[in-house]
């Protein structure tokens, strides 16, 4: 349920490119200088979505360096860090040891288990700092596994539960601004939640896997994720964003569509 919060690239310009591309090599680089070269592994587009909208919406100021990488080995190139960029590695590092441990529960990936054990003492470092983040997330998580072995077929109950995980996911700290930053955490968790379903329908089916969606329609898919990411957006509005506006709007209004659409043009070309 991780990896939808991405650009749409081709409608970026040449500036947001290169300010998305500092961010997420910050990210890589934080994590890497927090969590050693693992952290690099398990980095996301998510997590790199959290740095820019909160450092946007905090106003921070950030260190901008330039260096080369393993993926860059070459040339040099630039890349922007801040206190966010820190916070959203350790978070990064949670939600990987959590799903390594959920596809060793759910699959009895033997990778997955070792993945967890190489993380555990990174993941028992953060907690002791983000205490009571990590307990909501793992509660809300176990919860969201419970719901979904019962195998409940109203979609509203996981997606509610998954939309709590992630407004936590935005609180860096309790503010003015965290109970809006929640509602909108909140709101995009559903969407993510229930798109996610809807794209991995046909392979729940065929692997006799939980879907909260198997009872449901594909015809109204479109339009339950239209009115879920309204709910979304009208959250959004509440924030003062204007920093990175453009590029913010580019991912929420364009780019977290990108894999629903690609999963229907496939299923389109299937039936042909």
């Amino acid at each position: 349920m991780f990896g939808y919060i991405i650009t749409n690239v081709d409608e970026l310009t040449i500036e947001e490119k290169q300010q998305y591309g500092a961010c997420y090599c910050g990210l890589c680089k934080t994590l890497k200088e927090r969590h050693g070269s693992l952290g690099r592994l398990v980095l996301t587009y998510d997590m790199t979505f959290i740095v820019i909208f909160l450092s946007s919406l905090y106003k921070k100021k950030n260190k901008v360096l330039t260096d080369k990488c393993i993926i860059h080995p070459f040339k040099s190139h630039k890349y922007w860090q801040n206190e966010i960029t820190e916070y959203a590695a350790d978070m990064n590092i949670i939600l990987a040891y959590y799903k390594f441990i959920d596809d060793w529960i759910d699959d009895r990936k033997l990778l997955s288990l070792f993945e967890s054990k190489l993380l555990i003492s990174k993941y028992e470092k953060i907690k002791k700092q983000y205490e009571k983040r990590c307990t909501l997330i793992h509660n809300y998580l176990k919860e969201l596994l419970n719901i979904e072995k019962s195998g409940v077929l109203n979609p509203d109950i996981p997606a509610n539960c998954f939309g709590k995980l992630a407004g936590e996911l935005f609180i860096m700290k309790e503010d003015e601004y965290s109970e809006d930053l929640r509602a909108f955490g909140y709101s995009l968790g559903k969407f993510i939640y229930i798109m996610d379903a809807c794209i991995d329908l046909k392979e729940d089916i065929k692997h006799e896997r939980y879907n909260p969606l198997i009872a449901s329609s594909s015809e109204n898919f479109y339009d339950i994720l239209n009115l879920l990411m309204a709910d979304c957006i009208d959250k959004y509005e509440h924030l003062p964003i204007n920093r990175d506006k453009k590029l913010i709007e580019n991912i929420l209004y364009s780019g977290i569509w990108t894999k629903y659409e690609a999963e229907k043009h496939k299923s389109k070309e299937d039936y042909k």
